[in-house]
């Protein structure tokens, strides 16, 4: 994939931002409580007067979501005083058998049996099976209509992200949150051992050098690993990939790409931080972020959720920095959340009008100041709030889009992801070769993508 270009459309400045959040005496509607458009049933209006309309029943409008609900309660108050025709539910869909495969059977389970779910969050992970199987509605015809919601789409997220939550040209959904990968480490750490912070430019040479000075391994109690890594899923694994100019499929999501010599290169520099120099733990049932607080980690791959738990563990002495270099350009991976309208929902208007409230800056300010996912509007990203729920180098997070490529994320990826999960652990735990665990990945791997090219 290559590397990702900059916005260049305007940004919105704080000013803007807080009038078109409804702050000022003459704001314009936000996208969170925008007039629907023409064609829409009158129920909801987020600026309405009472008694402008005769009275109705108000429509339930139950959204699902990936994020804890409590992220949202302040968003269900908004919805009562500003949507009063809308009755909104916000519940958690589950993660079945872990990441957004599992979360995408589970959702799919739930519409199949009949229950009522008109809006939906979903990652870019499982944006292209929902959309083959019509779960979706899309969004253009909502945005068209929608003045304010179109300029925020337009000015105030990352082309990247827009991109992200497109199938064959339409918008399925409104973007919210996104995540990255960077490295976390442990500033204390850093400067007990004498080790410099790493700069953008370190190479995976640096980094094993770093992994070799600050580890204490012996297999005791005491032992502090270097580092750890999200040694499943293709998020976790994506930015070591990229950073080494390769992926474990083809740019166009085509085919296996698991029998390129760069990807055997990347799994064997991750698989040699456990079995060769020990100054990584088995991610298998490890306690990452446990450790990491605890001081027997130095270092871990993670987005911006990780630091809401630094947050609860009252935990600061780290920072960030971009994940080490091999070939290529340098990047990071991205993948992006948003809000859909159900195609089974009964209200789309009503659930339209939902989504932009849950899509906007006060939602996402709660997001943020929670230790949540990074926002999708710029504009939150550039708050104070931003910078002071997070540690010295923050701004990394929404800066890191100009190195950003998107993790690859085919319409069978709840397939494909648990292939990959299974045979990576073999490799970590010593039970099979990079080579055999590879070729192995690849004949369970290419039949699937081979069906998939066939429809």
């Amino acid at each position: 994939m290559s590397a990702v270009q900059p916005n260049a459309h305007g940004k919105l400045n704080r000013r803007q931002l807080l009038r078109l959040a409804g702050v000022g005496a003459a704001s314009i509607a936000l996208a969170a409580c925008a007039a629907p458009p023409p064609a829409a049933a009158p129920a909801s209006s987020g600026g309405a007067e009472a008694g402008t309309s005769p009275a109705q029943a108000a429509a339930t409008v139950i959204a699902t979501t990936s994020m804890p609900v409590n992220t949202f309660d302040e968003t269900l108050n908004r919805a009562k005083d500003r949507l009063p025709n809308i009755n909104l539910e916000v519940n958690a869909n589950g993660w079945g058998n872990g990441g957004w495969d599992g979360y995408s059977d589970t959702l799919l389970t739930r519409i199949a049996g009949g229950e009522q779910i008109d809006v939906i969050m979903i990652a870019i992970e499982g944006l292209g099976l929902l959309s083959a199987k019509n779960v979706l509605l899309p969004l253009d015809d909502f945005i068209s209509a929608d003045a304010p919601a179109q300029e925020i789409l337009q000015n105030d997220v990352h082309v990247t992200l827009r991109e992200m939550l497109q199938v064959n040209g339409k918008q399925m959904e409104y973007p919210f949150s996104w995540n990255n990968m960077v490295m976390y480490y442990n500033t204390a750490i850093f400067e007990e051992v004498g080790v410099e912070p790493p700069g953008t430019d370190w190479t995976w040479d640096d980094f094993l050098e770093v992994c070799l000075s600050v580890a204490r391994v012996s297999g005791g109690a005491d032992d502090r690993f270097a580092y750890s890594f999200w040694g499943s899923g293709m998020f976790g694994m994506a930015a070591w990939f990229f950073n080494n100019d390769t992926s474990p499929l083809t740019a166009d999501l085509s085919a296996s790409n698991l029998l390129d010599p760069k990807v055997a290169e990347t799994v064997q520099f991750m698989a040699d931080l456990i079995l060769k120099h020990k100054v990584a733990p088995n991610p298998e049932g490890w306690e990452e972020s446990a450790q990491f607080h605890a001081g027997n980690l130095a270092m871990r791959t993670c987005g911006r959720w990780c630091i809401g738990g630094s947050m609860e563990a009252e935990f600061d002495t780290y920072d960030l920095q971009y994940q080490p270099h091999k070939a290529g350009p340098l990047k990071t991976v991205a993948g992006t959340d948003g809000w859909g309208v159900s195609t089974s929902s009964k209200n789309p208007n009503d659930a339209w009008e939902i989504v932009k409230l849950l899509s906007g800056p006060e939602a996402s300010l709660d997001m943020v100041r929670l230790g949540g996912n990074i926002p999708a509007l710029r504009s939150v990203a550039q708050l104070p709030d931003f910078a002071e729920f997070g540690p010295p180098n923050t701004a990394i997070f929404y800066e890191s889009l100009d190195y950003a490529a998107t993790v690859p994320s085919p319409t069978n990826f709840n397939v494909i992801e648990p292939i990959l999960n299974r045979h990576y652990a073999t490799i970590w735990n010593g039970e099979k070769s990079v080579e055999e665990a590879l070729q192995a990945a690849h004949d369970e791997l290419q039949p699937e993508m081979d069906k998939l090219q066939q429809g």
